[in-house]
């Protein structure tokens, strides 16, 4: 009787156990930003340190100045600047949502609506500098930090 009473009573704490794990969440979205320790994959305080500018051309030719900024909870501001031949002077800021699309933070994901998404691959963050491919292989883009 003893035996069959603490055979039940172990499968009985077995159950228990189990619904008690299964209902532990699991964040993901944390996993990839974890700055509290010293190390590699504490890339998020270098990114949101500052601004970063770069100054191009567009396909029409107009000189063109983008400016990034990253916070740490995980929105930002891309500003752009236009200058036309003709002297007129466009601006645009877009509010973003951004995050690391890979462990290794080599991947940003910008996310500027429903279905504007562009990704910065490759991403390097040193000596003052941000630079990676933005959407695609055959469009490297440099950024200088302004504090």
């Amino acid at each position: 009787m003893k035996t069959s009473t603490f055979k039940y009573f172990g499968l009985a704490l077995m159950a228990i156990l189990m619904v008690s794990f299964t209902s532990c969440e699991v964040e993901i979205d944390s996993f990839y930003d974890d700055d509290n320790g010293a190390g590699y994959y504490n890339r998020s305080a270098d990114l949101c340190s500052r601004t970063w500018v770069s100054f191009y051309r567009d396909m029409d030719g107009n000189y063109c100045r983008q400016e990034l900024d990253f916070f740490l909870d995980h929105t930002g501001i891309d500003r752009i600047r236009v200058e036309y031949p003709n002297g007129v002077v466009n601006h645009y800021e877009y509010n973003i949502r951004w995050s690391w699309e890979n462990y290794a933070q080599t991947s940003i994901r910008m996310s500027y609506g429903p279905n504007d998404v562009s990704y910065l691959d490759d991403v390097y963050i040193g000596g003052n500098r941000l630079s990676g491919y933005l959407d695609g292989r055959n469009n490297f883009v440099e950024f200088q930090g302004k504090r």
